[in-house]
């Protein structure tokens, strides 16, 4: 899988939208709901805030905003 994720922009990790993110974004368009984001990355629901204000908070200490 880390190949392809390399090797295509638009994939991700959803069968039923053909492994595409365009398609999943037609289908959300106000954003993709957190079932289907711990689904993509293979994590459980409950993961899913833990880990985007872990990566934030990373983000915030590279750029240097407090």
């Amino acid at each position: 899988m880390a190949d392809k994720l390399l090797e295509d922009e638009d994939y991700i990790n959803l069968k039923r939208f053909n492994f595409s993110i365009k398609e999943t974004l037609e289908r959300y368009p106000d954003g993709v709901p957190d079932h289907l984001i711990a689904q993509a990355l293979g994590i459980e629901e409950s993961e899913v805030t833990e880990l985007y204000e872990e990566v934030v908070l990373h983000l915030r200490e590279l750029m240097k905003v407090t």
